[in-house]
């Protein structure tokens, strides 16, 4: 048994096809095939019941998925504590955010944590809320920071609340929803809406449409400016638009719909020890929120 044998185990375990697992591990096909029967061979016992090109668990198979998740997490933090050891731990830093939080804070806390952190080199890219787990499960970010609509028992992710952000159903002041006193569902139902997407392809009831017509972005920031150019409403965090509730220019629709507190978290994959840099920016993200 290897630790190359327990991942291609979990892989296939989590896709269901070799081919899947092959793709996402960038290796051979054969070559997987092979890893999961040379394992099964060891434990002189079948981890899946084949069925055509499916894999299902078996019972033995689902008795040590989690032991078999639990070593590769400890296998990542043994390499991240030797890697920080010998001086080689996060020279460079890759960071997910979402839009959620305005651009000008971004902008500040990112030339004060290059200040702080000079021997490291940050790189800040912006993704969809809904992406942000994917991201860090993937290793294509180190850390991420946004709205969490994911929040799963995910083993390779841990979830590190900040604090709470308010969505708010708000449209144009001009816009015919906003001069109703009570809005029905109906009348929600009508009325355009902008709404969040995502390129994870699971299934996130919170961020399904409420309108029969609909049309979606990726950014919060992109779904305000439909709302302010175009005849539409949308759900979006407070301190992305409390300037523009504050000058009028959006009121708050009368309709529970999107009327939530979503938790604003740090998302770090398992076994990943700590930057400084992050442990900084995440005091920072907390104290905006808790003053705010």
């Amino acid at each position: 048994m290897n630790l190359s044998q327990i991942e291609a185990f979990c892989i296939v375990a989590d896709t269901g096809s070799v081919s899947e697992a092959a793709r996402q591990l960038e290796c051979n096909r054969t070559k997987l095939s092979m890893a999961i029967k040379a394992l099964e061979k060891d434990l002189g016992t079948d981890l899946f019941i084949r069925s055509g090109n499916n894999l299902i668990l078996s019972e033995a198979g689902k008795a040590i998925y989690k032991d078999g998740q639990d070593m590769l997490v400890t296998a990542a933090r043994i390499r991240q504590t030797c890697a920080q050891v010998t001086g080689e731990f996060n020279a460079e830093i890759w960071i997910a955010r979402d839009d959620s939080l305005p651009d000008v804070l971004w902008q500040d806390l990112s030339h004060r944590l290059n200040n702080q952190f000079p021997a490291t080199s940050f790189n800040i890219v912006l993704a969809s809320s809904g992406d942000l787990t994917n991201l860090v499960a993937t290793s294509q970010v180190d850390f991420a920071f946004g709205v969490d609509y994911e929040r799963t028992d995910d083993p390779h992710i841990n979830f590190q609340p900040l604090g709470k952000i308010r969505l708010m159903s708000v449209c144009r002041t001009s816009h015919p929803l906003a001069k109703l006193r009570r809005v029905s569902d109906d009348e929600l139902r009508k009325a355009m809406q902008a709404v969040m997407v995502y390129l994870n392809e699971k299934d996130n009831p919170e961020l399904q449409p409420f309108s029969l017509r609909h049309i979606g972005f990726s950014s919060f920031d992109y779904m305000l400016s439909t709302i302010l150019e175009e005849d539409a409403w949308g759900v979006l965090p407070e301190p992305l638009i409390r300037h523009l509730l504050r000058n009028q220019s959006l009121s708050v629709i009368k309709h529970t719909y999107g009327l939530t507190q979503e938790d604003y978290c740090m998302f770090t994959a398992s076994g990943m020890a700590e930057h400084p840099g992050m442990s900084w920016l995440a005091d920072k993200l907390n104290e905006y929120l808790f003053d705010f």
